[in-house]
């Protein structure tokens, strides 16, 4: 896959999360209008019981043509019918006539006769306060006198309270599932956000992986053919070194020619080395696990770096746990990756200094190896690059030493690195170092 498409890859990502995002609040948006509109229609259902019981009132009174004395009687009863209705608490009708003569029905207590027209809410109850008016016709008899004149109106207000705890149930209901919707549908946008992510980076490693194939063949003929050139090189100057040996043996006329030719032959000595160095850092050699104890390597690479050290005045010092550790480990790579890193710091270390090498504990159970000396350090420009091929912090070094070390680490599955000493100098770490359990 191409770079520019790789490079797509986060900002798809960020695009699909983006757009679950706003079908999350949409799908909020939407439930919460939903519930909202389910707990109008609850209210409604209260409020168009209470209308309903107050048109019942006002049709039973506006039924007689005289509100006298039988309808006042007649009145209490149908009152009392009327409170036995469901969600009923108490029903109230109130003579607008200057007396304010009322009938009561239910639990008096719970009545507000001062309310105004209209719904009011009050504790668990719902009072709706209603009016109308009736127009008294004469009666045909005398009991006009009794009551008040015959022909004026009269008004009337009904209140009527109604139990609110069944619809503040309902609500609390109609809130409990479209919470558990808003979730469920939370869960269901996660799993297509979670499904959208995974394709992303399934694509996305299809990519990288089609990508580090393509350059890891190219690196590997590009390798084939590097090594192939060096063995073309190094056998041409074996040649060369051999035949200016044989001129040197057989004696030249002059002293400045003997030295030129024994310069010839130290410069392809010094060549070959490089060559072999980085032919041992392209040759992808394989492991051999088995049964290495650190101490007897580092001695026998104590003795053969004996006479560097002597040269510098350094000793080689090691810090050793209370008995001798036993790894797995190839013997053979172990040797070479100890010997580079044995060399640099025999290189950069001031005269009469030391060298330690540390064998400690880690966390996780496995073995951490520190070797540290007293030098100069690394410079901070070339720390993040310091295992990479051809970097080197030594005079006439190739850069290749500590690359060889890492792929060796690598190979092993350890992990290799660099932190600056205390309070000077350079700690080369090996982490991850399996002891051998047998």
């Amino acid at each position: 896959m191409p770079e520019s498409k790789l490079s797509r890859m986060p900002k798809q990502r960020t695009v699909g999360v983006a757009i679950l995002f706003v079908l999350w609040i949409v799908f909020a948006a939407w439930q919460r209008t939903e519930h909202l509109h389910q707990c109008e229609l609850i209210h409604e259902s209260l409020s168009s019981q209470a209308e309903s019981l107050s048109s019942a009132v006002s049709s039973g009174v506006q039924s007689h043509r005289w509100f006298g004395p039988f309808v006042q009687q007649q009145l209490p009863s149908t009152l009392e019918i009327l409170a036995r209705s469901k969600n009923v608490v108490a029903i109230a009708v109130v003579v607008k006539d200057g007396s304010d003569k009322v009938f009561f029905a239910g639990d008096k207590e719970q009545i507000n006769l001062a309310l105004p027209i209209g719904e009011h809410t009050r504790d668990d109850t719902l009072q709706v306060v209603s009016g109308f008016t009736m127009q008294n016709s004469a009666p045909m008899h005398g009991e006009a006198a009794d009551y008040k004149d015959a022909s004026e109106s009269v008004d009337f207000h009904v209140t009527v309270v109604l139990d609110r705890t069944g619809m503040m149930a309902q609500v609390f209901r109609e809130a409990r599932n479209r919470l558990l919707i808003v979730a469920l549908g939370t869960l269901l946008l996660i799993a297509a956000g979670a499904f959208w992510h995974f394709t992303v980076r399934l694509a996305q490693a299809e990519g990288t992986t089609r990508v580090l194939q393509t350059e890891t063949r190219h690196l590997r003929e590009l390798g084939q053919a590097a090594a192939g050139l060096a063995h073309e090189t190094r056998n041409p100057l074996g040649l060369i070194r051999g035949w200016t040996q044989r001129l040197v043996k057989a004696g030249l006329p002059s002293d400045d020619q003997q030295e030129q030719a024994e310069a010839v032959m130290e410069e392809c000595d010094r060549v070959t080395a490089r060559i072999n160095q980085f032919l041992a850092f392209a040759r992808q050699a394989e492991v051999n696990i088995e049964s290495v104890v650190v101490e007897d390597v580092i001695q026998e690479l104590h003795t053969l770096l004996q006479s560097d050290l002597d040269a510098g005045g350094l000793k080689l010092a090691m810090i050793r746990l209370d008995h001798p550790v036993t790894i797995r480990a190839d013997r053979d790579q172990l040797r070479q990756l100890l010997f580079n890193l044995l060399q640099n710091a025999i290189t950069l270390a001031p005269r009469d200094s030391s060298i330690t090498i540390t064998m400690c504990d880690e966390r996780r159970g496995n073995l951490r190896l520190e070797i540290a000396d007293q030098g100069p350090g690394v410079p901070e420009d070339i720390v993040e690059s310091l295992f990479e091929p051809y970097v080197t912090r030594r005079p006439g070094g190739t850069g290749l030493g500590l690359s060889i070390v890492r792929r060796i680490a690598v190979a092993h599955g350890w992990e290799v690195g660099y932190h600056a000493g205390r309070p000077a100098g350079s700690v080369f770490w090996i982490d991850g170092i399996h002891r051998d359990a047998s």
